[in-house]
């Protein structure tokens, strides 16, 4: 009976410890812990043993997305709130538009760049992305609220000038979780998973 019920127990919590949250941090904070050390040189390993060597996206929608047909040949995700107007010229969010407008941008590491928008948004069907446009998490350090963005375009540019404009050289994994991108310490572990998707 006892092993009936902390099974069940196991499959109740399974679910909800998968379900996160990931807030961005727009400030530099420390990372605090006493595993640090041994955590960076985990994650470092698995970064170097279990990743390729980041190229370049395609443009093309298959060779980005191979194993999830719901995306190819430019299927829509998102349209604006405000269609009609002045974003009426702007493009939807595909795959392929959103790796041309993180190029576009200047953005470095357009793999990893999209990696989180897919992560950050759950394949771009959350609320945040579909309500207010935010692509990759982004909150304001003030009122811990999202940013909101008329287009998901925009979205892009804050990533930019908000986030990656600090970033020096090295190993961008390591530096999104030194900066502190995610309150979640699984959060490069989970960009790496959907990276191996892409």
């Amino acid at each position: 009976m006892l092993d009936t019920i902390l099974t069940l127990a196991a499959m109740i919590a399974v679910p909800f410890s998968s379900i996160a949250q990931f807030h961005t941090i727009t400030k530099d904070c420390p990372i605090v812990g006493h595993n640090l050390v041994k955590t960076d040189k985990v994650i470092e390993k698995e970064i170097i043993t279990n990743i390729k060597p980041l190229q370049e996206c395609k443009s093309d929608s298959n060779q980005i997305n191979d194993n999830n047909s719901v995306f190819r040949n430019s299927g829509t995700v998102s349209k604006s709130r405000t269609d009609s107007g002045h974003n009426r010229n702007l493009p939807e969010l595909t795959i392929p538009n959103l790796v041309e407008e993180i190029r576009r941008n200047g953005i470095k590491f357009p793999k990893i760049v999209l990696a989180q928008a897919i992560l950050e948004t759950g394949w771009f069907k959350s609320s945040v992305c579909r309500n207010k446009h935010n692509l990759f998490g982004l909150t304001n350090p003030r009122t811990g609220e999202y940013y909101e963005f008329s287009h998901w375009t925009e979205s892009v540019k804050a990533y930019y000038t908000k986030v990656q404009y600090r970033y020096k050289g090295g190993n961008y994994l390591l530096w999104l979780k030194n900066i502190g991108y995610a309150e979640n310490p699984g959060y490069i572990r989970a960009v790496i998973r959907v990276l191996r998707q892409i």
